[in-house]
């Protein structure tokens, strides 16, 4: 399944750029970039993602208790970020997915894919 509507989090403007170009190419109808931590929770407030990708360091800080309560509201979301494993995360999300910068189109297809696929066979369990 394809989301309609994902969340980047990054503060590397041209990379949130690189990943909007993908998911465009994916056929996802709604993409807002957040490059601060304040901007995506006023964007996820706005309107229920499918899926948010976090970048792990912004500037207004880490972006862990975000993906906190992305998990609490049930949104799917996995970290992107140049950080090369999850042995440095809290222990609350050592688990969660990661995608290492830096990746190819293919990577972030497969990523957010996955993201929404395994929302969705939560969801049947």
């Amino acid at each position: 399944m394809v989301p309609q509507r994902v969340i980047i989090v990054e503060d590397e403007y041209l990379v949130a750029l690189d990943v909007e170009a993908v998911l465009q190419s994916m056929g996802v109808e709604t993409i807002t970039i957040a490059t601060t931590l304040a901007q995506a929770r006023e964007a996820a407030g706005q309107d229920v993602a499918d899926c948010v990708l976090l970048d792990v360091s912004l500037s207004d800080g880490k972006s862990y208790d975000f993906a906190r309560e992305l998990r609490a509201a049930g949104i799917p979301f996995g970290f992107v970020s140049g950080y090369g494993d999850t042995t440095g995360f809290p222990e609350d999300l050592m688990h969660a997915p990661l995608l290492g910068k830096p990746f190819g189109e293919n990577e972030i297809v497969g990523f957010v894919l996955g993201l929404v696929d395994t929302d969705r066979d939560a969801v049947k369990e």
